[in-house]
């Protein structure tokens, strides 16, 4: 699953990969909706049979992998003897019905187990700089990625942190897993912002050395990694945490990285396999960091704000729109263009947020009613209207096709709960894990 750092959202089509991805948003992604939502309950639709989720809370679910309809992976943090949990990894091969444990690098788990015992905290579901992810681009090929945060120095009795970014890879469908090292990522933060796979390809997005952002690409089968972006892509000059995401629909794909001050650069995957130039969705009303979701190599929809971080109000905005406001906008033509559609409303939801659309039309995301409750809302007429479908803050959501969706929520209690839809993103089932 190739096709959800959170965030994030990535949707694939049947027999291309779905993978997790984390909000850099965490609180109130996209604010308000300004349109009717119908609440409907989390419970599980007509047909669905999965087991019972009550040891939910046993395995607290980070980052999730579909190849298949049918095979997947999780990484997340199981019950030990170690507080907040160890490092573990679960396979399915029915679909998420049941899970199976699977063995981890022994380093891995050491370091994780290290840097907790220093007294530096790796909380693998709270802490973005300290998550793991796990990407699978097929039953055999897969890496686990991200950074560990782990102690630097200490002045005057304060001790200050740093994150080392790690990626380790398999290719036997992860019975042995191999630590790869990767030039830029040897010294402190310097990070992976996303790791993605589709048409026989991986590509890893980085931040380097120079205060910019490099994507290498490397076939699936072997560890050959080599700089493939032709286009610059620089760092905020400030702001909150950078970040980054790959959006791939077959041979087709798009990337962004920014933060909460806009959409510092984009590309999209030329057909050799080059990142090149090109206008990311926002550009024209403020440049605000939306990273779209794409139901077809044609079909992409994305959240932009009214003006961005700091711009005023452009005069490419939909009529009627107000500053900071949010609007649905869409492509039909592989994000060459897009057009505005309805207004979402509410304040300006920051960077990026969670939002995927397993079909044309079909549209599902993170919102914060007027409680501030979080919820996974979904809309089946291209947002005219919404409804509730699931309570609860949405740290990721996917699809591995048009019906079978994957997400992880966290509850009010702080913990992670894996859920699934069979049937669009109508309704959706907790999975014991």
């Amino acid at each position: 699953m190739g096709p959800v750092r959170v965030l994030k959202v990535r949707v694939r089509r049947r027999g291309v990969s779905v993978s997790m991805r984390r909000s850099p948003v965490v609180a109130g992604c996209l604010g308000l909706v300004a349109v009717a939502v119908v609440a409907a309950s989390g419970s599980p639709a007509r047909g669905i049979s999965l087991r019972p989720a009550a040891v939910v809370a046993r395995f607290d679910p980070v980052s999730v992998t579909f190849v298949s309809l049918d095979r997947g992976w999780v990484l997340g943090t199981a019950r030990c003897s170690t507080a907040g949990g160890c490092l573990a990894l679960r396979e399915t091969a029915d679909g998420g019905h049941s899970w199976s444990e699977r063995p981890l690098p022994a380093s891995l788990v050491t370091a994780v187990d290290e840097s907790r015992s220093r007294g530096v905290s790796n909380d693998l579901a709270e802490n973005p700089a300290a998550q793991l992810n796990v990407r699978f681009a097929d039953p055999r090929d897969g890496w686990i990625y991200g950074g560990l945060i782990v102690p630097s120095t200490v002045r005057s009795g304060v001790r200050s942190v740093a994150i080392k970014a790690i990626l380790w890879s398999t290719h036997d469908g992860g019975l042995v897993w191999r630590k790869q090292p990767l030039r830029g990522l040897d010294s402190q933060n310097q990070i992976i912002f996303d790791l993605e796979a589709a048409a026989g390809r991986a590509y890893l997005m980085q931040s380097n050395t120079a205060n910019g952002v490099t994507v290498k690409s490397s076939p699936v089968s072997r560890d050959s990694w080599h700089a493939s972006n032709t286009v610059t892509l620089g760092s905020p000059a400030g702001g909150g945490e950078q970040s980054g995401a790959f959006v791939l629909a077959g041979s087709s794909g798009w990337l962004v990285e920014g933060n909460d001050r806009g959409t510092t650069g984009s590309a999209r995957l030329a057909s050799d396999g080059r990142w090149v130039s090109w206008t990311p969705p926002c550009a024209s009303v403020g440049h605000s960091f939306a990273i779209p979701a794409a139901s077809t190599p044609e079909n992409l929809v994305a959240v932009c704000v009214m003006g961005g971080f700091a711009y005023p109000l452009s005069k490419s905005a939909p009529p009627g729109a107000t500053l900071g406001s949010s609007w649905l906008y869409f492509s039909h033509d592989g994000g060459r263009t897009f057009t505005a559609g309805g207004e979402l409303g509410g304040p300006a939801y920051g960077s990026g947020g969670v939002l995927a659309s397993p079909s044309p039309g079909v549209i599902v995301m993170g919102h914060a009613d007027q409680n501030g409750q979080q919820n996974v809302i979904a809309s089946f007429d291209s947002g005219v209207k919404w409804t509730v479908v699931y309570r609860g803050q949405a740290l990721f959501l996917g699809f591995t096709s048009s019906r079978q969706g994957v997400a992880v929520v966290r509850s009010a209690n702080a913990t992670n709960t894996m859920i699934m839809s069979f049937d669009g993103g109508h309704h959706w089932a907790p999975v014991s894990l």
